[in-house]
């Protein structure tokens, strides 16, 4: 499920999410060039993602999901040549506010890119886009959702039940804060004690997580939009490396002692 929260083996608290939207639409998009992190002129538009209209068939659906396909008249080598990104307006009366973006790169499967749809601005909104050869062209289809089907009127997100995030205890008391601002792990490398508790503050408006290296074995805080708080506390010496999964140039290290 998109926007799934996990909180491997620590404690995610999630900030308040106002103005969440209903994931209806329409949600106008277009492919910029740049990156979400600095976007340029936009180069191709797309059609506008919308909620289909009819009978509804089968379980009645948790999240809305909106979808928009379109051809662009460019090779997707091409494409792929220079920095683009998949950005996605709130709605055409409000262009200048986006909902969610993701960076058009990755591993090609047989002329397939997927790509995460990164939410932005605690819209509530997320998805995918998967990018296709056509010839000349190339087909550019994106799925955008609420990040949560389950909203208490705080904004709270939901976490599925049985997870290590709604089967973890209240959050310890820090010890030492990290702040994730301006795309850095500020005090990115820490010397500590066994027993100390580490607090990671989310304050940049894009979502990053808080990954131990590999694969988030150890801890993982999920998807963190601005305001939240991730914290872990380290009961083995060692040296535990750790990233970013949206920005992986982010890293930090954790020595345990």
């Amino acid at each position: 499920m998109l926007g799934s929260v996990v909180a491997l083996g620590g404690s995610l608290v999630r900030a308040g999410v106002q103005d969440t939207d209903t994931g209806g639409g329409p949600y106008p998009a277009h492919i910029h060039a740049g990156t979400c992190d600095a976007l340029g002129d936009v180069v191709h538009p797309l059609s506008d993602a919308t909620h289909p209209e009819g009978d509804a068939q089968g379980s009645e659906p948790t999240l809305r999901v909106s979808s928009s396909t379109t051809r662009i008249p460019v090779a997707l080598a091409d494409l792929l040549a220079e920095p683009h990104a998949l950005n996605v307006h709130k709605s055409a009366d409000d262009i200048g506010t986006y909902v969610a973006c993701g960076d058009l790169g990755g591993v090609v499967v047989e002329g397939e890119l997927v790509i995460a749809l990164a939410e932005l601005d605690d819209s509530g909104l997320s998805g995918i886009a998967v990018i296709r050869e056509a010839g000349n062209e190339t087909e550019v289809r994106f799925y955008l959702s609420q990040t949560t089907s389950d909203d208490d009127g705080n904004g709270a997100a939901a976490t599925p039940a049985g997870s290590p995030a709604a089967d973890a205890s209240p959050a310890a008391e820090a010890n030492v804060t990290v702040e994730i601002k301006d795309f850095a792990y500020r005090d990115g490398t820490l010397e500590i004690e066994v027993g100390t508790t580490v607090e990671w503050v989310q304050l940049d408006t894009v979502p990053h997580t808080v990954t131990s290296i590999p694969g988030g074995d150890v801890f993982q805080s999920g998807k963190m939009s601005k305001g939240d708080v991730f914290t872990y506390t380290f009961t083995e010496p060692g040296t535990y490396e750790y990233f970013c999964e949206y920005h992986d140039n982010m890293k930090g290290t954790v020595i345990v002692t």
